[in-house]
């Protein structure tokens, strides 16, 4: 190719790649669930820790007693912990496996459950895992394995009734004629469903021309004379009945009822304790999941964040806590795998100033075969190599249709990928000052990254500085204002406040930022509260996002019409019931008024849930001495309306001068109280090392103004 050609198709590279934009922009996963690692994924990327990771998750796919244990999974801010997670949730592996990873924790909190709720939520709601709900790849394999079962059960006769026939066949029938062809139909089905991965058993059950429904109800009546009944029988019980009508039906609403009231429920001849309950109910899920062969893994990524220790001063009684809590666990339940991915530097000094016994457990080994022992799986910078594939990959959706023309590397040289592979740190570095050298060598000039926005001060550390923008005449500063208005036409041209297309893209202000990673948060909690049982599943999870926005709130001082909260309890909880005996205590505060005391509790529960969650949150309001001088319940906006027992009790609760409110929260507040622990969490992880949370309250007060102002003592006035 000649010089002249050479230059040209490198003119249009440079034209694509403006149009498609920096690649490098977005260079970091912001949580487990991102999309950007799907799109921009390197299989060879720390293909050898993944292994590692499969390895130890494959032994409890293997032994369904082993004991739980903990994987440590060590690196510096950037060397891609949450992008090996990802790859661990989403990406192709041995088996399914159902992945938990919580984005909150609340000090003091029962570690059992809190881990029985991030299950229960994560099974309820509306995330995938490798393409698929966790509720729909466990509760097929469940009810495949009850189906085939229950017809291996059966007699001749028995499985001859179960296939409808027309009047004729019916007296063939009984002459002895037919039994062979409905046989033949029976052994076809169990074949069927002793293979994993053929069709959906309720797809297969309509090809043999068997109702679902009535295969349902045979299912509970199979299952209630063959299970005992212990309580952890009958909690299989009720768990089986709930995926076999979740699969077959497509309702699920008792299992989501069960899950998070019904357990309390059950036919107790002494009735256990709320920790026993809480225990039990655990214990007989990891059962099920286990006996199917999927283990539960129990990732907490960006510990140091999810811990707050990065801007709280108690960090280290957070850890604390959290540590001996996770150990509580790995005594009492076995069948977990804890991974825990963690800032090195932070690790090492946490961990050693725990108690003994607890960095017995945490720094014990695993024998993972072909492997040998590990103790803690650290992430090193990629080699050069691997970093020229995240370049390529990066790039290819720009420079693919150049095909050979033009190197996969363009605009970048072998040198300067070689250079920045081997000075950096780390592979979040890296793709920063690949950002940086895209901007310069494609627009002309640099930009500051997101963190900067929010804290100018942070670049003075960068490798690469951004020169100032050159100043304008005060004489044209009148004529961009005038020439911003009509940049919509098509004939207007831009002005030199607007980086044209030869310039680079405008840097992100830091409520830009702010926004950005909101919808974000916002996008992936409507998505996991779609589901019917959803919100139900999501209470505690729902719950601890109240807590936090109202400790933001108070961390921050913002005001609320002429009240200003003063001490914030993000969760109490109260009585015996797991899920509905927790509330979020606030005090308020005013110039010309006494504090006000409030209870905000979720009321969530549905059909039967309905009336006891109702009862429960009234019992608050019995307590010695009092707690709160108001109860708010929150309840979703499509069922407010109170009927039946539920009416009867609330009528008589306002009989007796209770101080009870009850407030309706539309679909967009539910969405943002589960969004917003994760929103706080992608905002920290965002912000340099040791940065503290810029001033957040004009922007939280714009975004949840209508849901604060229901919690405020102003409502009441």
């Amino acid at each position: 190719m000649t010089l002249t050609a050479t230059r040209h198709v490198q003119e249009q590279a440079l034209e694509a790649l403006r149009r498609h934009g920096n690649p490098f922009r977005n260079y970091f996963a912001r949580h487990p669930d991102d999309t950007i690692c799907a799109r921009y994924h390197v299989p060879e990327l720390y293909a050898q820790e993944r292994e590692l990771v499969l390895a130890a998750v494959d032994l409890y796919r293997q032994d369904a007693t082993r004991h739980s244990e903990v994987l440590p999974i060590l690196g510096n801010k950037g060397s891609g912990k949450t992008h090996l997670l990802h790859s661990i949730k989403h990406g192709p592996s041995r088996g399914r496996q159902l992945v938990v990873t919580p984005s909150t924790y609340q000090k003091g909190c029962d570690f059992v459950e809190f881990v029985l709720f991030q299950m229960i939520d994560t099974l309820l709601g509306g995330g995938t895992q490798g393409g698929m709900r966790p509720l729909t790849y466990i509760g097929e394999e469940l009810t495949r394995r009850l189906v085939r079962n229950w017809l291996q059960s059966l007699d001749a006769a028995a499985r001859t009734e179960l296939f409808p026939a027309p009047p004729l066949t019916r007296w063939a029938r009984r002459l002895g004629l037919g039994a062979a062809r409905a046989e033949e139909r029976c052994q076809w089905l169990i074949q069927l469903l002793s293979r994993s991965g053929t069709l959906p058993v309720r797809q297969a059950l309509l090809q043999v021309q068997l109702e679902p429904a009535v295969v349902c109800e045979r299912i509970r009546d199979f299952v209630d004379r063959n299970e005992v009944h212990s309580v952890a029988g009958q909690m299989r019980r009720r768990i089986y009945h709930g995926f076999a009508r979740a699969i077959l039906l497509g309702q699920e609403d008792e299992l989501a009822h069960f899950l998070t009231s019904g357990f309390t429920e059950l036919d107790f001849q002494v009735p256990p304790s709320r920790q026993e309950l809480v225990l039990t109910l655990l214990k007989a899920l990891m059962e099920i999941c286990l006996t199917l062969q999927i283990p539960v893994v129990v990732a907490f990524d960006q510990l140091e964040d999810l811990l707050l220790v990065r801007r709280t001063e108690d960090g280290h009684k957070v850890s604390e806590s959290f540590f001996a809590g996770l150990v509580q666990v790995l005594h009492q339940v076995d069948g977990i795998c804890f991974l825990i991915f963690a800032e090195r530097g932070l690790w090492n000094r946490f961990v050693p100033s725990l108690d003994g016994y607890i960095q017995d457990r945490l720094n014990h080994p695993l024998h993972l075969p072909g492997h040998g022992s590990v103790q803690a799986i650290r992430l090193d910078p990629p080699p050069p190599d691997l970093v020229r594939k995240v370049v390529v990959v990066r790039l290819r959706g720009a420079l693919e249709p150049f095909g050979s023309e033009i190197p996969p590397i363009f605009p970048f040289t072998e040198e300067q990928v070689l250079r920045i592979a081997r000075t950096e740190p780390t592979l979040r570095d890296m793709l920063q000052q690949f950002r940086r050298l895209f901007d310069r060598l494609v627009y002309g000039r640099e930009t500051s990254d997101d963190p900067e926005a929010l804290h100018p001060a942070a670049s003075e550390g960068a490798y690469v500085e951004v020169p100032p923008p050159a100043p304008i005449p005060p004489g044209v500063k009148e004529v961009t204002i005038l020439q911003a208005l009509p940049l919509d036409s098509g004939d207007a041209q831009p002005s030199s406040a607007q980086p044209s297309s030869g310039m680079a893209e405008r840097a992100p202000t830091a409520t830009s930022l702010l926004e950005k990673l909101w919808e974000q948060a916002l996008a992936h909690a409507c998505e996991r509260l779609q589901p019917e049982g959803a919100l139900a599943g999501a209470t505690r999870e729902l719950q601890a996002g109240m807590g936090a926005l109202l400790q933001l709130c108070q961390e921050h001082g913002m005001k609320v019409g002429k009240w200003r909260l003063q001490h914030v309890v993000a969760e109490w909880t109260f009585g015996q019931h797991p899920t509905y005996g927790v509330l979020t205590l606030a005090q308020w505060g005013c110039r010309d008024g006494q504090p006000w005391r409030s209870g905000v509790g979720l009321f969530l529960g549905r059909g039967p849930g309905k009336f006891r969650d109702l009862q429960v949150k009234l019992s608050a309001l019995d307590i010695e001495p009092p707690v709160v001088d108001t109860l708010v319940l929150l309840r979703p906006a499509d069922d407010l309306q109170l009927t039946g027992k539920s009416k009867a009790l609330w009528d008589e609760a306002q009989s007796r001068g209770r101080p009870i409110r009850l407030e309706p929260l539309t679909p967009q507040e539910l969405a943002q109280l589960y969004a917003f622990p994760r929103w706080l969490a992608l905002l920290t992880e965002t912000l340099p090392e040791d940065s503290p949370l810029p001033n957040l309250a004009d922007f939280v007060q714009s975004q949840c103004d209508s849901l604060l102002r229901l919690l405020c003592p102003a409502a009441t006035e």
